[in-house]
């Protein structure tokens, strides 16, 4: 009697058991404080950044706003909120000005008085503005 011998058959790539990952405490430490770095320092920079853009000095109750003008000139205006009395609304008209509207609002007055009130009432930096925009004007002009 001869026996003989079948060739080994590949066993198929699903059935062979593929090693599980193990992550030990150093490498979970290390994850931990990749994801954890990023959320520090944007913490950290909304601190110290976060009351950049306008500033009240409480002790006086004087607002500080800073713009940009046309020459590119950074200015800080510094106001009480009071100094313009109480105020009303108006919305802007296709092809209307700043000036046009300082001089329709008080005639009497300085033009360039009653823009720098507008636009400091309305934080504008630029004196562009938007057909349908609501701008806060001074009550005593």
């Amino acid at each position: 009697m001869t026996t003989v011998c079948a060739p080994a058959l590949p066993v198929p790539a699903a059935l062979t058991p593929t090693p599980r990952l193990r992550l030990t405490r150093r490498g979970r430490l290390v994850f931990t404080t990749l994801a954890t770095v990023p959320l520090v320092i944007g913490a950290m920079s909304l601190a110290i950044n976060g009351g950049a853009a306008g500033a009240v000095d409480s002790a006086t109750g004087i607002d500080l706003m800073s713009y940009t003008t046309d020459s590119g000139i950074v200015t800080t205006l510094a106001y009480s909120p009071t100094d313009v009395g109480s105020a009303r609304f108006i919305t802007v008209e296709p092809g209307q000005t700043l000036w046009d509207l300082a001089e329709e609002i008080s005639p009497a007055a300085d033009p360039r008085d009653v823009v720098a009130d507008i636009k400091r009432l309305n934080a504008l930096s630029v004196e562009t503005l938007q057909p349908g925009q609501r701008l806060e004007i001074p009550a005593d002009s």
